[in-house]
């Protein structure tokens, strides 16, 4: 099993698409720098908000992108592995 690591915050902020896409971010740099093979984010507020933009932020920086619907009806992003 990995290891956890824990990014800071990058900045505050009340609006939830920006927090959720600050969350997609930070896993897209995680993989990207290699301390992660891949990242799974569960409860994001608006994860449908965000893809499009966590995709294209994900394909520049070379990382994988997927968004699976749960039976549940809940949406999880996984960034990695590296492409």
């Amino acid at each position: 099993m990995d290891a956890i690591t824990f990014l800071p915050p990058t900045h505050a902020t009340d609006d939830s698409v920006e927090h959720d896409l600050a969350e997609v971010d930070a896993a897209i740099s995680l993989v990207a720098l290699g301390l992660a093979t891949r990242v799974r984010l569960v409860g994001l507020s608006s994860p449908e908000a965000v893809a499009s933009t966590g995709l294209a932020h994900a394909q520049e920086a070379g990382v994988g992108f997927s968004l699976e619907r749960g039976e549940s009806g809940a949406v999880a992003l996984t960034l990695g592995p590296s492409i």
